[in-house]
């Protein structure tokens, strides 16, 4: 009995014992459970910072300027499929266009030889002058003119009338700023970058002319209110008569808050407008894309495939799609697809340049089904490569993807879009003309840091829309502005 009742009670100890065990175990697969989370939330967030930091303008859309001292290398569709054996400077047959002579100079200044200068003989001297060289100094003056118009008045000797002159138009103050220094003063601020203070410090420099931050301001207005009226619906009708166009947006700085400048611009029109909005409310609200009729080409920005732009042609930027698939390269692994639709964008541009230089005007049909297939037999292996899974726990809004299977599903559903550069010869391959348009206000924004009213950046952007436009077309800047203050501007050459 005593034995019986030493084991029950060692059997007890051992369930608690047992039991505290299980507990302890419970405790630690608990605790390694939750480790083991947190564990996959630091690899998570650590592939994702490292992925940032391996993002460059090389691999995503990150501006150049971003990249600092680590520059990437091009991709071999942006070098054009090799190096560039091009020395630096002119080209052998580039015609020259900087130093020009006159035919006869303005001023002559002899060099006379010193010992004659030093002669007492020196103003009754025989000796015939033969020039031996010449050397030219081309140099600049700022030279300020003020004109005055006097009205005249007269009495007609016939009919005993009193007859009055008129001022001409665009006289209308007893003392104004003419056309030409407001024209400096447009120059300097929306091509140059200049600011307003230094503006007026340059004009009193180079010529004398006092004015005051605020007649700098006044001059600008002005010629924005000009282009408004002038210059911009005729650079509308431009765009929305051309086959192709190029649009993209930039975000810009507006009182210290993110306003988007949205561009439409062809190889000789440049249109650039400010919106406090980046989607198809801004779209809709500019009227361009709405209006238009043909093929546009732009990013893969949800906005541009919206519904009510059915009636528009989309051709997606490769560049863009290029530049993603390097940074899935670089940023994930096992992406072997990526490179695979990488090369097959290269032989698409590789192929269309060769057709080019044989003067064809589009694709044989069975190269382009052999690419097409190519490209689907590419994107499927990328889908099962990255297969969607849902998530555990439904949360607001759309279940992320992640990168690669958004660049993916974009791909399959885009096809036609990523594909018109090769199906329709008239496309080309990046959306550069689009991009190349605002680089001007991405400089203007370093320098100003933000415009200090929305009507500020308004002005700028009918302002450059113009600037650009006038250097598209071959116009002289200066004379062009010149022209649209004195009210003769003429944009012919947009026909």
């Amino acid at each position: 009995m005593a034995i019986d009742e030493a084991m029950l009670k060692e059997f007890e100890r051992l369930n608690h014992k047992i039991g505290q065990l299980i507990d302890e175990i419970s405790n630690q697969s608990s605790l390694i459970s939750q480790l083991t989370a947190e564990i996959a939330a630091k690899d998570k967030l650590i592939a994702e910072l490292q992925r940032k930091n391996g993002m460059n303008s090389g691999n995503s859309s990150m501006p150049p300027s971003s990249d600092r001292f680590n520059k990437p290398k091009p991709s071999k569709i942006n070098k054009g499929g090799s190096k560039s054996k091009k020395r630096s400077g002119g080209q052998v047959g580039h015609k020259g266009s900087t130093m020009k002579l006159k035919d006869e100079p303005d001023l002559v200044h002899p060099c006379l030889p010193s010992d004659c200068l030093a002669c007492k003989q020196f103003d009754r001297c025989p000796s015939q002058a033969v020039v031996l060289d010449s050397r030219n100094v081309v140099d600049i003056q700022m030279i300020t003119t003020q004109s005055r118009y006097d009205r005249i008045t007269r009495t007609c000797p016939i009919d005993g009338r009193k007859l009055m002159g008129m001022y001409p138009e665009g006289v209308n103050a007893p003392m104004q700023y003419g056309p030409g220094l407001k024209a400096m003063v447009v120059s300097l601020s929306s091509f140059g970058m200049v600011s307003a203070n230094r503006i007026v410090e340059l004009l009193e420099g180079m010529s004398g002319i006092g004015i005051s931050d605020a007649t700098v301001c006044n001059i600008l207005q002005e010629c924005a209110k000009r282009c408004e009226e002038q210059v911009i619906p005729h650079l509308r009708e431009g765009i929305l008569k051309r086959d192709i166009i190029h649009c993209d947006e930039t975000g810009i700085r507006v009182e210290g808050k993110n306003h988007w400048a949205h561009t439409s611009s062809t190889s000789d029109i440049t249109l650039v407008q400010s919106h406090p909005k980046r989607g198809f409310a801004a779209l809709e609200d500019l009227g361009i894309l709405p209006n238009y009729r043909g093929i546009a080409v732009h990013d893969c920005w949800s906005s541009y495939f919206n519904d009510n732009l059915s009636h528009v042609t989309k051709a997606v930027c490769g560049a863009h799609i290029d530049r993603e698939l390097q940074g899935v390269i670089e940023n994930y692994e096992g992406q072997g697809w990526a490179k695979r639709m990488q090369g097959l964008l290269f032989d698409l541009y590789k192929s269309k340049q060769r057709l080019l230089l044989e003067q064809r005007e589009r694709a044989p049909k069975e190269l382009i089904q052999k690419y097409s297939e190519s490209y689907d037999r590419i994107v499927n292996q990328g889908l099962k490569k990255n297969p969607y899974r849902e998530p555990k726990r439904k949360g607001r809004g759309r279940p992320k993807k992640g990168r690669v299977r958004n660049l993916l599903e974009r791909l399959e559903k885009l096809k036609d879009s990523v594909l018109r550069f090769f199906t329709d010869f008239r496309v080309p391959f990046s959306n550069n003309t689009a991009e190349r348009s605002y680089r001007l206000l991405k400089v203007k924004q370093k320098v100003s840091g933000t415009f200090r009213s929305e009507q500020g950046g308004a002005n700028f952007s009918s302002i450059y829309s113009f600037i650009d436009t006038s250097r598209k077309n071959g116009r002289k800047l200066f004379d062009e502005l010149a022209s649209l203050f004195n009210n003769s501007l003429s944009l012919e050459y947009l026909n």
